[in-house]
């Protein structure tokens, strides 16, 4: 397997603020699932395997790289829709009016959607994202983070070709007209970011013959003699993001 680098830019100095760099996002496991017994009780089963044992489930949370916010923001939706953002203090000042970290979009540019009637905004990230030649990068929410508030739109951009930063457009589930302002910290997840390989691909339907099935079958039978463990020791296949 072949080793590939992407490349994370910073495009603008923060005088006396440390910039959390992007990290694998295998280092931001969030800590319930830490917590998560592998093994649990249910009521009509035993005891079973948890999500934790899933791979596929942690190999999603775990892929790639995951941005974090920059430095603290707060953010205020004014009755009209605006936006503020207040001020922690003078240095904090100094920091959003360098480098305004959240815009917003236009509605317009939105209706019809589901999500015409949110406000929509934009981290302005700092960093300009590079990969190697054919591939690109998916921007994705935090994957099986349903905990947090922060819902970026999904994006795919050719970071080989593109460089420039790409900023975060995304949805604040407790951002209300009117009221409270909410705080992001420095080093909240904002997304994940995911480098893909370009192909060319075709779609093709088909119908299992006889031999497929039976191979199908010889999988299932075997599946069911270690059912807890058979994909993890037998069949996955580690994915290294470093």
């Amino acid at each position: 397997m072949s080793n590939k680098t992407i490349k994370f830019n910073l495009i603008h100095d923060f005088p006396d603020q440390i910039v959390l760099p992007p990290v694998p996002s295998k280092k931001v496991v969030p800590n319930w699932f830490k917590h998560i017994s592998p093994k649990v009780e249910d009521d009509k089963l035993g005891r079973i395997s948890s999500v934790k044992r899933c791979m596929p489930f942690l190999d999603a949370m775990t892929a790639g790289y995951t941005m974090l916010c920059h430095m603290d923001i707060i953010i205020e939706l004014k009755p009209d829709g605006t936006i503020h953002l207040p001020y922690i203090d003078r240095h904090h000042e100094m920091l959003v009016n360098k480098w305004r970290p959240i815009e917003s979009h236009p509605s317009s540019q939105v209706m019809g959607s589901a999500f015409e009637n949110m406000k929509i905004l934009k981290y302005m990230n700092p960093w300009v994202i590079e990969t190697p030649k054919n591939y690109s990068v998916l921007f994705l929410p935090c994957i099986n983070r349903l905990e947090s508030p922060i819902i970026p739109l999904t994006g795919l951009v050719d970071s080989d070709v593109y460089n420039n930063v790409v900023n975060i457009p995304f949805l604040h589930t407790d951002l209300e007209p009117g009221g409270k302002p909410v705080l992001i910290p420095a080093g909240t997840p904002i997304c994940q970011v995911v480098p893909v390989k370009r192909d060319e691909w075709s779609q093709k339907i088909t119908v299992l013959g006889k031999q497929e099935l039976k191979s199908v079958q010889r999988m299932r039978e075997t599946m069911d003699k270690d059912r807890e463990d058979y994909y993890m020791k037998k069949l996955h296949i580690k994915k290294d993001y470093n």
